[in-house]
């Protein structure tokens, strides 16, 4: 199987190039002086890209690659999305799917699949026999009668829980553009969708589940009573929005574990996204103990620090500049480690406890083989068979939400 550049000319999704660009001119391998700095080991995610900070008594190390990675029960995966194009001569279909790659063994497993611009593949190709398959190597015409393109993008790992956002855009000629887009949690360990019983149990699960049915009345509530003019437009869509408990996405701000629900919308305009609520806390369950190690100790205004034996990573955001980042020792002293591009997600710690032979030279070895990815998305034609790693880094991305709801609120 040949990969070959995605065809998919949407305005509205921005290419990731430029950033991975920038990403190998900033950090792709970078070291500071500083051999009396805190010995430190540890991987930090930040965007789409992972970055590997050591010291072993030579000074500060920090070397970026464009991939997404997570641990899960003590061995790391890494994340990666495959476009599959089944697209015709005057139709572009590109679905998407996302894959799990275990670093030691090199075996991928899909874990989520577009099924929706697949179905609409072939209903296309019921409803047009004489309708030609592209071959690999071939584009369609430049303006499709006919196109639906799937994006899946990580909103954010927790342990051993994925959240993921599910985006459909379709459109055909005289038609208006059509939009679907929900929220799933995956179980990492299974590569299966999980619900909230799964996550925190029946009780705590059947808890959450009625806090996010009433918010979801006081919001749509809400918004009808406001009488201003975007308010008034986006309440022509609100009849759109279904209140779905497996809709939802896990969150942790400040460090407090919190299930953010999400109205799932499909439509010709605003209502094609989804209607985000404010974020529940939740009694947290005993695997976050685990999960929190990853995230920041403290939170400033523009600032995140993890704290360690013995030292301190430290997180310093500025709007004019990208994000720094430094060691802080016991004593209080500093020193840089270099910037980022983008906000930090997490850090998985490789120091203590040590990460053992097998583990650094997978984590080497995958570090290695991202140097050469191509910064342009791949396709697959049908399939692709396990432990084969082709495809792009996945997309991580925030909320979407109906744009006259953003204004509002």
């Amino acid at each position: 199987m040949t990969p070959r550049p995605l065809r998919r000319p949407r305005a509205t999704r921005p290419t990731r190039a430029a950033a991975a660009l920038l990403l190998f001119l900033v950090a792709a391998c970078t070291r500071h002086k500083g051999d009396d700095a805190p010995r430190v080991e540890f991987l930090l995610s930040a965007g789409d890209s992972t970055y590997w900070v050591e010291n072993r008594g030579t000074g500060v190390k920090l070397r970026g690659s464009p991939m997404v990675i997570a641990r899960v029960e003590n061995r790391f995966m890494e994340l990666y999305v495959v476009d599959e194009d089944r697209s015709f001569e005057n139709a572009l279909f590109i679905g998407q799917r996302l894959y799990q790659r275990d670093l030691i063994t090199g075996d991928s497993i899909a874990i989520f699949r577009d099924t929706l611009v697949p179905r609409l593949a072939e209903r296309y190709e019921r409803r047009n026999p004489e309708a030609r398959r592209l071959e690999p190597d071939e584009d369609p015409v430049n303006e499709p009668a006919n196109s639906a393109s799937a994006e899946v993008s990580v909103l954010a790992v927790h342990g051993p829980f994925l959240s993921l956002e599910h985006h459909v855009d379709t459109a055909g000629t005289g038609d208006d553009a059509w939009h679907m887009t929900r929220h799933v949690v995956l179980d990492l360990r299974t590569g299966t969708p999980v619900g909230l019983t799964d996550i925190l149990g029946a009780e705590a699960a059947g808890s959450v589940i009625a806090r996010g049915r009433t918010l979801f009345r006081e919001t749509i509530d809400s918004v009808r009573r406001d009488r201003r003019p975007n308010a008034q437009r986006a309440a022509q869509s609100l009849n759109r929005f279904r209140f779905d408990p497996t809709s939802f996405s896990l969150v942790a701000p400040n460090g407090t574990l919190m299930v953010a629900f999400s109205a799932p919308g499909q439509g010709t305009g605003g209502e094609g996204f989804v209607l985000p609520l404010r974020p529940l806390p939740v009694q947290e369950p005993a695997w976050w103990t685990n999960a929190r190690e990853a995230l920041p100790s403290t939170t400033r205004e523009r600032e995140e620090h993890w704290q360690r034996a013995g030292y301190t990573v430290r997180a310093v955001y500025d709007t004019a500049s990208p994000v720094r980042l430094t060691l802080v020792d016991s004593g209080g002293r500093e020193f840089p480690v270099g910037t980022l591009t983008a906000p930090v997600h997490r850090i998985y710690w490789l120091d203590s406890p040590p990460i053992d032979r097998v583990q650094r030279n997978a984590l080497t070895r995958a570090f290695n083989e991202a140097a050469l990815y191509d910064a342009a998305a791949r396709t697959a034609h049908s399939s692709v068979s396990p432990g084969r790693r082709e495809g792009s880094t996945v997309a991580t991305s925030g909320l979407l939400v109906a744009r006259e709801m953003t204004r509002i609120r």
